[in-house]
């Protein structure tokens, strides 16, 4: 008879033993899905900053883009119209006729629209230097 009651308590301290295993085994994992939890709400919230940090960085280069073409097409304009005004210069002299032509429409005309390119791309120049200003000063910060 003292076997079976020294079997029983063996038996209840295997038992015992293996709870205490699968609690301990429970508590790890339950922690260790808890850090996971964690972990992918940071990295969650990494990626949203990220993003909008890529966002604003493609919308700013967008602009700049946009501002460059501007640019080149307002150039590409200018220089027809000084190759024009060339053009309507050579074709004077031929003639000689220059003493007029500080008075002649075509030439006015020209010389007017030269200027008024020369003050749009200025303008978007500067609003080029603004924007390569404020990307460089956001790299900075």
């Amino acid at each position: 008879m003292t076997e079976e009651p020294k079997q029983t308590d063996r038996e209840e301290k295997q038992a015992e033993k293996k709870e205490s295993k699968s609690d301990h085994r429970s508590k790890l994992m339950n922690d260790m899905i808890k850090g996971l939890r964690d972990f992918g709400s940071a990295a969650m919230d990494k990626a949203e900053e990220y993003g909008k940090i890529a966002s604003d960085k493609a919308e700013e280069l967008t602009k700049q883009g946009k501002i460059k073409l501007d640019i080149h097409q307002l150039n590409r304009s200018r220089t027809k119209l000084l190759s024009e005004l060339g053009e309507f210069v050579f074709n004077l002299g031929e003639e000689k006729n220059f003493k007029k032509l500080a008075e002649h429409e075509n030439y006015l005309a020209l010389a007017k629209s030269i200027k008024e390119l020369d003050k749009e791309i200025q303008k978007k120049e500067t609003q080029a230097e603004h924007i390569d200003l404020e990307v460089s000063n956001e790299d900075k910060g």
